[in-house]
């Protein structure tokens, strides 16, 4: 964890949107991570839930803009607004590519979207900012697990790989400007900690749940050595979910901030080192 103290109330980075297109193809493989039923559908479950979720986290923002008056944070505000309207578009352009295959991703999409629509008849405002950042918080460490690690990627297909490193940027960017706009209108800790608790649950029991349904309308392949493969990969060698752990647990402390995991020079290091998003931007 780095020195960042926990009363910063701006980004220390610039939150940035950048308008891209992936020029996805008309087509993917079925099993298109490294031929791994369960890696690909865990990621398709993932990609499912995002372009709603993204809309969700701009509404929960949006709707304390007025009470904001620190214009560096509000300039942070509208970045933010302008990178998860992006990432929802291309999720949405992805997800499009796997509902092709006969996969029902988009009835996924439309059930997060119930759900979370639901949070307005029994959530409080400041409750619906504490999922956001809950969730928020869940990207960021993903993300920097995604940048830190090349294997976490490196057998995605080159369009996948830099849509989910280029999040993993903006994701980092902004990891931050939701969780100040809470403390501004509420910084209750208790509600914070209680709100990823059963965030925490409902988030993946949702993601392990979609990834069953997509495997089930496969037949439930039986494929023993991608199985230990995925389990590997989850909490072995390289061990996505083993290594968040840590990061994850932060976010319970009284003082937590999420630049308090400051990777601003591996975001730096990104921005040189991955020459193909400037052939995406587009204006």
């Amino acid at each position: 964890m780095g020195s960042y103290q926990s009363q910063v109330k701006k980004s220390p980075i610039p939150v940035k949107p950048r308008h891209l297109d992936f020029g996805f193809p008309d087509e993917l493989p079925r099993y298109w991570f490294d031929d791994n039923p369960y890696m690909t559908h865990f990621l398709n479950a993932l990609s499912s839930v995002f372009p709603e979720g993204e809309r969700f986290f701009i509404e929960t923002v949006r709707f304390y803009m007025d009470q904001i008056e620190d214009p560096e944070l509000l300039q942070d505000i509208r970045g933010f607004i302008g990178q998860e309207a992006h990432h929802g578009k291309q999720h949405e352009a992805f997800n499009n590519l796997i509902e092709k295959q006969g996969y029902p991703i988009n009835r996924f999409g439309r059930f997060i979207k119930k759900r979370l629509a639901m949070t307005r008849d029994f959530m409080k405002p400041d409750e619906r900012l504490g999922i956001t950042i809950a969730l928020e918080h869940f990207t960021a460490i993903l993300a920097h697990q995604a940048l830190a690690d090349p294997a976490f990627t490196e057998k995605a297909p080159k369009e996948f790989r830099d849509l989910i490193l280029w999040h993993a940027i903006e994701e980092t960017e902004h990891k931050a400007v939701a969780f100040d706009v809470f403390q501004k209108v509420s910084g209750n800790t208790s509600l914070r900690r209680k709100v990823m608790l059963r965030t925490s649950f409902f988030f993946w029991l949702h993601i392990f749940a979609l990834q069953m349904v997509l495997l089930w309308k496969d037949g439930m392949p039986i494929r023993p050595l991608k199985m230990a493969e995925t389990i590997n990969f989850m909490i072995g060698k390289p061990g996505l979910l083993r290594k968040i752990g840590r990061d994850y647990l932060d976010y319970y402390k009284a003082d937590f901030h999420p630049w308090q995991h400051d990777n601003r020079n591996l975001i730096s290091n990104w921005k040189q080192r991955f020459s193909g998003i400037a052939s995406y931007i587009v204006t």
